[in-house]
Parts: structure tokens; sequence; C-alpha cells
């Protein structure tokens, strides 16, 4: 078959042809009809300092979704022809935090197309228990973006406290910005999404969202913020971008005991006025990755029409052209990107 895969401890990927895994008792294997490019992805790609511990060679990719094409002897509740989407955590089931629901935090966790082999193939190999069930009513191209709209429910709904009412300032326009910003209209919240030049293609996926937006080099951020709130500064910023200057803003622009939940990853140290911080009592929280609760959650609201995932959408590859689809995701010329095996 053929897959994406990281092989060298440096920049780039690989298309080559690997057999078809072979599936363990507990497994099904997929048939991968939708397989996305993540902000993770990217930092494999350039292989930044983030992911040097990363196992090699491994096939790429943890946002996917396709058909069962058979299981295992010990896999239960999934049958050939089943249309399902995959989980991106391997957790052991075993420590504290995977036996209080949160296996996003596990302590030997695995990730698919990190640690271990993930979607970007023709075929990829799963634990059933990671599995959920598609809707007939959603496409494959939607369910492949459950994973990262799971991150964002995370990220807004179980991490994030923003009040009816609240200016809540979205630092980065990439998909999971986006995401995340609908979630947070959908609380009630008046949402400011911010970038830079190089992402007036996203901005235009954001405005058919119809969220609002701020060119950060084209328009002072604080003095928009100060507009809206009569001084007081934000409820809440989210940074979704390993921008190290997004945090340093975001700490700027919250209000007095604001709250400032940071998802992004960062090649360095990070500055942060704490002096700030302490005597204006702002709370800074990161959030990572997303619990098993957040799948079916986000299905619903993809079925339900209260998230709209495929306006950011904007490019499909095939996996011969894997180099290309990275630039696209790279430059930021468009929204999510997705191979369809």
């Amino acid at each position: 078959m053929k897959a994406v895969m990281k092989t060298r401890p440096e920049p780039g990927v690989e298309v080559v042809n690997i057999p078809v895994p072979k599936v363990a008792g507990d497994e099904a294997l997929i048939r991968v009809r939708a397989a996305a490019i993540c902000g993770s992805d990217l930092g494999i790609y350039n292989y930044t300092p983030a992911y040097s511990g990363m196992r090699l060679p491994v096939v790429l990719g943890h946002e996917f979704a396709g058909e069962v094409v058979e299981t295992g002897p010990e896999a239960r509740g999934l049958s050939a022809g089943d249309r399902v989407l995959a989980e991106s955590v391997k957790a052991c089931g075993e420590c504290g935090f995977c036996k209080a629901g949160m296996s996003n935090l596990c302590d030997a966790s695995a990730l698919f197309g990190i640690h271990t082999d993930g979607g970007f193939a023709e075929y990829a190999a799963v634990p059933v228990s990671l599995l959920h069930r598609v809707p007939d009513s959603m496409s494959f191209e939607e369910a492949a973006l459950v994973e990262p709209l799971s991150n964002a429910f995370h990220f807004v709904r179980d991490i994030t406290p923003f009040r009816f009412g609240d200016l809540v300032v979205v630092h980065g326009c990439g998909p999971i910005g986006l995401f995340s910003a609908q979630l947070f209209r959908l609380g009630g919240a008046r949402v400011l999404v911010t970038g830079l030049t190089a992402d007036s293609a996203r901005f235009r996926i954001a405005e058919r969202l119809g969220l609002e937006t701020l060119n950060i080099e084209e328009e002072n951020l604080a003095e928009r913020v100060n507009g809206l709130t009569g001084g007081a500064g934000a409820g809440v910023a989210l940074v979704a971008t390993g921008a190290p200057q997004a945090v340093k803003q975001a700490v700027e622009i919250v209000r007095k005991r604001g709250h400032v939940t940071v998802v992004g990853i960062f090649g360095g140290d990070v500055p942060v006025d704490m002096t700030r911080v302490v005597r204006r009592e702002v709370t800074i929280t990161g959030a990572y990755d997303a619990r098993p609760d957040n799948f079916p959650q986000s299905i619903d609201l993809i079925t339900e029409g209260k998230v709209n995932v495929l306006d950011v959408l904007t490019h499909r590859f095939s996996l011969d052209r894997a180099e290309e689809a990275f630039r696209v995701a790279l430059d930021r010329s468009g929204g999510k990107v997705e191979f369809t095996p």
C-alpha cells in the first residue's frame, strides 16, 4: 500500500510502498477514506525540536476516517463495512489519568503518526476501543475532522472558563482557531479571531463562517479590544498558534482576573510578563489533545449543524501528492488539507 512516512530526522516526508498492516487481536483494519494534516504534522514535516523524540520510520497522520475491512479475533462491536473514525491517542488504560477519563494526559501514551503508524496511508490498524461509528449523514471528509474538533471542544468547553457575552480573542486563524471560535460563539461569547497578512485566505474562511477578524500587522489589537470592552479587556484569550508573541499579547489584552488558554506547541521558551499576571490575577492554562468523550460530543455538533467543519476544508490531495499537500498547509494558502487515499 501507499503511505506518507517520516523516515529520517530531517525536514520532509516520503511516499513509500509498504505492506498492509496485519491486525492484532483487538484491532480493526481500516481502509482510510480521508485523513487530514494537523499543525503537529507540519512540525513533524520540518522536524522541529518538539518532535525530535518521535519514532522513525513512521506512517504519519492522526486525523482519519474510513471503513472497517476486517477485525481481529478479540475485537468486539464492529464488522466489515462499518464507517468509523479514530481517536489519536493510544493510552495505557491503567494510569490515574486514564481511569479519570483523561487519556489525553496518559503517562504512557502513544500517538498515531508520531509513536505508532498513523492514517496517511491506504490502510491503518487501530484498536477497536479507539474507533467511533460515523453516522450515515456524515461524509468521510467531515469525519476526519472530528479529531481536531474534539481537541477544540476540550480546549473551549473543558478547560476555558467563559461566560455568555464575554469577548474572547482567538490568536491564530488556523483550523483549531476557527473550530474553537465557532464553539465560543455557540456558548454565547463575542469572538475576535486574529492573524497575520499571510493568513488572508484563512481570514476569508473566518468571514464566511460569520466570525469577526483582525490582522495584527495592520491594526492594533489592544485598541480594538479596549474599544469593544470600554477599556476593561477581553474576558478570555485562546492562543492557537505556536508564536511566542501571541502568548505575550494574550496576557496584555485580557482583563483583570481574565483567562488565557494556550494550545499551541512552541519550539522554545516563551517570555511572559509575570508581574502583569500577578498584579491582575490572570490565569494561564495549557490544554492538550482531547478526552475520549469529546469525540461523540463533536460528532453530534457536526451532525446537528452547530459547527461547520467543511468550510474550513479547502484542499484535497492523493497520497502521491504529499509534498504538494504539505506545501499548501505550510504556506497557509488555505484552511484544512486532507488526503483522500
